[in-house]
């Protein structure tokens, strides 16, 4: 990420304009961004694979006796993720009283009255994130802008899908 001019000592809106010019700069390196991030999530998803009905219910699936075959650890990291998740949304509601409107797995629709996260994150008075809540970054533990969109689209969203999904999983811009 720093290559691509995204580095850990950018805050607010110097990390928002640096993620929004790192794509166009050097497609080689966001396609490597891309991969590597895909990997570690496709990493993830193999330490548990389930038969897709390849194999018959009554044999043994070929899987578990591989030695990378570990739900354990995969619970653990998901786990791991999913406590830090919910300390951050309790912090963020204590601190700004405010309360996601969908959660998906790895994104979170918080309502804003503006179109940048900074419009949503709390922040101290001195102008610091609150801490304990959501911070802007490219270190582990730090979140990024996703997407905004406005309530007249996540209407339309409904009516077009049923209303019977996730808004976070469509909110990606």
């Amino acid at each position: 990420m720093a290559d691509l001019g995204v580095t850990t000592d950018l805050q607010g809106q110097e990390f928002l304009d640096a993620m929004a010019r790192s794509r166009p700069v050097d497609s080689t390196m966001a396609l490597l961004a891309t991969a590597i991030k895909a990997t570690a999530k496709g990493g993830i998803g193999k330490l548990r694979q389930r038969s897709r009905g390849q194999v018959p219910y009554y044999e043994e699936y070929p899987a578990l006796k591989r030695e990378r075959w570990r739900p354990d650890i995969r619970a653990a990291v998901l786990s791991s993720q999913r406590i830090g998740l919910h300390r951050k949304l309790m912090k963020t509601a204590a601190a700004a009283d405010l309360y996601p409107v969908a959660i998906g797995t790895d994104a979170i629709v918080y309502p804003s009255p503006g179109p940048s996260p900074l419009d949503v994150l709390p922040h101290t008075p001195e102008g610091k994130p609150v801490p304990g809540t959501f911070r802007l970054g490219v270190s582990p533990g730090m979140v990024k802008h996703q997407g905004t969109q406005t309530v007249l689209w996540a209407d339309q969203q409904f009516e077009e899908r049923g209303g019977v999904f996730n808004i976070s999983n469509l909110i990606k811009m």
